[in-house]
């Protein structure tokens, strides 16, 4: 019996032993692409106590540990750390938006423009964006070509220039691949044939597909990569034949932060390769403040725009900021909380402001809602700093997912590393054991 309680412990405390190794490089990382991207010490800073806390507890446990003095007054130490530096002490960015130049500001849409009054046709054009047009899941053809060609040449009288969303029965992902192809082929030759010369690109909107859980297990491997291969295959095929016409992408912002490690892990779990091979012309991220807490959202759009910044160049990436019309969010941005997530995203340089959607927020705020965000967005700013408070919990958002891309790195190249450590961890074990064993035993 006390022989088989002796391997019981042996095999409790390796298994821990690998575990937390494996957990304490993706706390280690994620505390790293904190720093590369550029967040406060006080932000990253917490999350070393942090690591070693959660490393060290599981061994202090299982490893017989509180018996020695040293290791319980360093644990109620860590917690303390923790405890008193969590809310950051109060500590905020300031940013200036008037330093930086104006940024045009685009609308989602689903509008019949056919009948959309000149005065907001107008304003469209004066807050110096791009309308993101989805004309719904039916195929472009017949009639409804016909229509949709009329709404798009109404905009292209007032000089707005026109993304269109292929319609596709799901998010781009997987098991809509060649679809989504074939509805973007459909819709260019749409536009060269229709002669619809202010609609300059086609978008792909990135997300998880409906009613398919995440892919956990990474079941849909083959699949992925196949989606991978065809879809630079397919836009690289439309690019040829059409030219003139871009060809990008909107996605979640953690597609975006998945990057930043070179691999495409999260886009995995998540059934939807953000970054094929050979790229996108333009990328459109969706950060969706709306989703959170409000005195969250201002410290959570600032550390994702500043992680995307550092991934791909200056200008290139967009900002979707939160829901304000239209979709099912728990919440919806109010005018105040819009205006100043779309200012922070000014100040932090992005290359352009996207709001979904134009159809609810002209419900919801009134008909003069474009004029009134062109100038609290674009007009003079006031000398007054814009302050970012620190977000403890904003902060947890992004550092768990960054957590989580880490852990899935098991599953690549870091694989026959952690095998490595785990057989190394038997060895540790058993040496520290014993070692233990002696100290007790005097």
């Amino acid at each position: 019996m006390h022989r088989r309680a002796g391997r019981f412990r042996f095999f409790l405390r390796w298994a821990t032993l690998a575990l937390v190794g494996w957990l304490a490089y993706a706390l280690l990382r994620a505390c790293w692409v904190a720093i590369y991207v550029g967040m406060p010490v006080y932000d990253w800073a917490w999350y070393l106590p942090v690591t070693l806390l959660l490393v060290g507890l599981p061994i202090y446990t299982t490893w017989g540990l509180p018996r020695l003095k040293v290791a319980s007054v360093v644990l109620a130490g860590l917690l303390g750390i923790v405890v008193i530096a969590f809310n950051g002490f109060g500590q905020a960015i300031y940013l200036w938006p008037g330093r930086s130049p104006p940024a045009p500001i685009s609308f989602w849409a689903y509008s019949d423009f056919r009948d959309t009054p000149e005065t907001i046709l107008r304003d469209i054009q004066a807050a110096g964006g791009y309308i993101y047009y989805g004309p719904g899941s039916a195929p472009i053809e017949g009639e409804r070509a016909q229509a949709l060609a009329a709404k798009l040449r109404r905009l292209g009288e007032y000089n707005i220039q026109v993304y269109l969303v292929p319609p596709i029965a799901d998010f781009l992902s997987t098991p809509v691949r060649r679809e989504w192809l074939a509805r973007a082929r459909s819709a260019a030759d749409f536009i060269r044939r229709e002669n619809l010369s202010n609609v300059i690109g086609i978008i792909g909107d990135i997300e998880l597909p409906v009613n398919r859980p995440l892919d956990i297990l990474w079941t849909d491997q083959t699949e992925f990569a196949l989606t991978v291969q065809e879809l630079r295959a397919g836009v690289n095929a439309i690019r040829q034949e059409h030219p003139n016409l871009q060809i990008g992408i909107t996605a979640t912002w953690a597609h975006y932060l998945d990057m930043l490690d070179g691999d495409s892990d999260l886009s995995l779990v998540m059934r939807s390769p953000m970054d094929p091979p050979g790229g996108w012309d333009f990328t459109n991220s969706m950060s969706y403040s709306s989703f959170f807490p409000p005195d969250w959202r201002a410290y959570y759009v600032y550390q994702t725009e500043l992680a995307i910044a550092k991934r791909y160049p200056p200008g290139q990436v967009t900002h979707l900021v939160g829901l304000v019309g239209g979709g099912t969010p728990p919440r919806l941005l109010d005018f105040d909380d819009l205006v100043r997530d779309a200012r922070l995203s000014r100040a932090m340089g992005v290359r352009e402001i996207v709001v979904y959607r134009l159809d609810g927020s002209l419900e919801a705020f009134g008909d003069d809602f474009i004029r009134r965000l062109t100038v609290a967005v674009n007009g003079p700013q006031p000398e007054t700093a814009l302050v970012v408070p620190f977000s403890r919990q904003a902060s947890l958002v992004f550092y768990g997912v960054v957590a989580a891309d880490a852990l899935l790195d098991i599953r690549g190249r870091w694989g026959c590393l952690w095998l490595v450590w785990a057989m190394a961890s038997g060895l540790i074990v058993r040496h520290t054991t014993t070692h233990l064993s002696k100290r007790t035993n005097r």
